[in-house]
């Protein structure tokens, strides 16, 4: 029994020592697809969207009729008019009336057609705005994702370069030791060192100032425990940006770039706004029709008349003989009217009705000119942007291009200044192995070589990233693949 309990206790530190050293990462896509569910801004934007579809909905449904009810019931005293019979009376009377009413628009000088037109253009803008917004946010994540590869790798680079140097010590130890280098040589190499790990401590804050800006274009909390993946970043064989010129190029950006869309539905939007507007010069024709029904409790039934029971009149006295003698006679029957129950009422007072309006505008205080005028200035101004829109667009891609020329002819002169420096390091480690260097000789080259190391690394990153823009341009995904 304590031999099954031992396995299972070493079963366990198993499975918590796995999940443990199991390690969440998030690629470049999942990063992507993370801030389009989750950001802020995004759903902001897709809310202007649902905003921009219900308007759509409410402009298509200007073409149904409309359909209202009503109802109202009360109690009146004193000298009043009877709402049923509308005659005057003085008796507290209770009363209900009932209508349903509806009615359609048939002519409006085509205002609820441009409306839905309009509505439409505006929908198709937000989405695209959306759009706009989510590929941006994308670009900018891929370049926070670089920038914590660049950090990382820069990082290793230091860690790599405080191995090295320590190895470079022990050497030095063992020649100071066989009197072949004097003892101050010792003192650079450990001056080397001390440098090396402060570019190590810089470069560890480097990524995590990376990494910050990670999460808060995600938005995830700043101690989440972000890891992304490190796929190897090629250069792409196929990348020429020698080769791309700024016609082919913006071409298929105007059909890739969603904010150019979004100018193009807005100018279609403002154009039908001078219809709109126009649409007040013409009548407005519509058509109607009622049902109503009304209760009082005052109504009498007329066509069923009551007889009053027979009442004695004020009695005579008659004097016959001596005696008085007392005589009545009876009173005609009074005819009573009963009361109409109320379901008869409404049954007999139900009314229908059906009809058309037209209303002619004559004079408007020349509004409608205005609302034209403005409407055509509206157009004018959308115009105006979608241009401003398009030459940004070109002027955004002609940097891009002349970006990413510079970069690749950055990165080839770093590669070979790397190499150059890297062949003189070998070469002056080994003329400091047969002591017939110094160590100050030794950490100059170390040095040069470290500097061109650096360089080459930020210009390959940055040489990817703007690949990255071009792609993005060319509407091809944001991947490392």
């Amino acid at each position: 029994m304590q031999q099954l309990s031992k396995i299972f206790t070493l079963f366990v530190a198993f499975l918590l020592a796995t999940g443990a050293n199991a390690q969440d990462t998030w690629s470049l896509e999942r990063c992507i697809q993370y801030a389009k569910d989750n950001n802020i801004t995004v759903k902001q934007a897709q809310a202007n969207v649902r905003t921009a579809m219900l308007s759509e909905k409410q402009a298509k449904a200007s073409r149904l009729p409309n359909v209202s009810a009503n109802a109202n019931v009360g109690e009146q005293f004193g000298y009043t008019i009877d709402p049923t019979t509308n005659q005057f009376n003085s008796v507290a009377t209770t009363f209900n009336s009932l209508g349903l009413n509806t009615g359609i628009n048939l002519f409006s000088g085509g205002l609820i057609n441009h409306s839905i037109k309009q509505a439409g253009w505006d929908l198709k803008a937000a989405s695209a705005d959306a759009e706009q917004l989510t590929n941006n946010l994308g670009l900018q994540i891929a370049s926070a994702y670089l920038g914590i590869l660049l950090g990382e790798e820069q990082l290793e680079n230091a860690q790599k370069r405080i191995s090295q140097t320590q190895e470079q010590l022990n050497v030095t130890q063992k020649l100071i030791d066989a009197g072949t280098l004097p003892t101050a040589d010792k003192y650079n190499i450990l001056a080397q060192l001390a440098q090396g790990e402060q570019a190590s401590v810089q470069a560890r804050n480097t990524v995590e100032l990376s990494y910050l800006n990670l999460k808060q274009l995600l938005q995830l909390e700043p101690d989440y425990d972000l890891q992304i993946e490190r796929p190897d970043v090629p250069i792409p064989a196929d990348a020429n940006p020698d080769a791309l010129m700024l016609s082919p190029v913006y071409q298929t950006a105007v059909g890739t770039q969603a904010n150019i869309r979004a100018a193009d539905f807005r100018v279609k939007s403002a154009q039908e706004g001078i219809a709109l507007a126009k649409s007040a010069y013409y009548p407005t024709i519509s058509a109607f029709a009622n049902l109503s029904s009304s209760y009082s409790s005052q109504a009498r039934d007329f066509s069923n008349p009551v007889l009053g029971p027979q009442v004695l009149g004020e009695p005579t006295i008659l004097n016959v003989n001596g005696l008085d003698w007392e005589i009545r006679q009876y009173e005609p029957s009074s005819i009573v009217f009963p009361k109409l129950t109320y379901f008869d009422q409404i049954d007999q007072n139900f009314g229908q009705g059906i009809g058309a309006s037209i209303q002619i505008p004559i004079y408007q205080n020349g509004r409608t000119r205005l609302s034209v005028e403005r409407a055509r200035l509206g157009v004018l101004t959308s115009q105006m942007q979608q241009i401003q829109t398009q030459q940004t667009l070109k002027n955004d891609i002609q940097t891009a291009i002349a970006n990413a020329r510079a970069a690749r002819l950055t990165l080839e002169a770093a590669q070979k200044t790397f190499d150059a420096t890297d062949i003189a390091y070998q070469n002056t480690v080994k003329r400091h192995t047969l002591g017939t260097i110094n160590t100050l000789d030794l950490t100059t080259a170390r040095n040069n070589r470290d500097i061109a190391e650096t360089d080459r690394t930020v210009a390959k990153y940055d040489y990817v990233f703007k690949l990255k823009i071009l792609d993005f341009y060319l509407g091809k995904p944001l991947t490392l693949n």
